[in-house]
This record gives C-alpha cells, structure tokens and sequence, in this order.
C-alpha cells in the first residue's frame, strides 16, 4: 500500500498553506484554495475554463461522470475573481495552465516548508472533506 496523504484540517492550517503557496507562486495558491473549497479532484480542477467559473458554476467530474454544483464563499470568490482579473483579462482560456505533477511539486515544497508530511494534490480533496 503505498502512502497515505494527509490534508490540512485546521483553519489556521489552511491559512499558513495558502500563504505560503501563494508568496511561491500565486496561482497555486487559488488551486489549493478552490481545490478546498470545491473538493474537485486535481485533474477537474487543471480541466477548469475561465468562461466556465463563477460564484456559482457547475463541473462535469471526469472519473465520476457526474455533475458537480459549486457555489463558493465570498472569501474564495474574491481569491479567485482577483486571480482572473490579473492572470486572465481576456477572460478565456485555462484557468490554471500548469501540470498536475508541477502542482504536486509547489503543494510538496509548501508543506514541507511548514512541516507538514505527505501533502500533495489530494490533500485539498482531504481537506474538504
């Protein structure tokens, strides 16, 4: 069995992880944030269209082929809204033109910095839920 990844169960948790993802590199800082807000998986998540977000929008999640209704806080919404007002001012295209294993490697490098074991890509998903 191979390892088990942890999410980031605390507030103040969530919070440091966010920061800190963002200080690196802002744009995984807003995955990590609508990845805990949404509880998408990475894939669905790196799949998402600027055109297709909003406060509320609906996602079709690929490995379950069902729809998924999300209707974000105004916290995360405003996150997200600053996001693709500056990285996306078209407002078309990728919202996050990235990898998963590059969002793998910020997530790893993120925890590690605040001494957190076996964060990845799933550990949003964990933390949703």
């Amino acid at each position: 069995m191979g390892k088990k990844v942890k999410g980031v169960y605390s507030d103040e948790g969530q919070l440091l992880m966010a920061s800190t993802l963002m200080a690196h590199k802002p744009m995984m800082g807003v995955l990590f944030c609508l990845g805990v807000a949404s509880g998408l998986r990475i894939g669905d998540l790196l799949a998402l269209r600027v055109e297709e977000v909003g406060q509320k929008f609906s996602v079709f999640e690929s490995k379950t082929g069902k729809t998924k209704e999300i209707e974000l806080c105004d916290a995360t919404w405003a996150i997200l809204k600053t996001y693709i007002e500056w990285k996306h001012p078209s407002g078309e295209g990728r919202l996050f033109p990235t990898t998963r294993q590059t969002a793998h490697k910020y997530f790893k490098q993120a925890g590690d910095d605040l001494g957190l074991d076996d964060i990845g890509c799933h550990s949003t998903r964990k933390t949703y839920g």
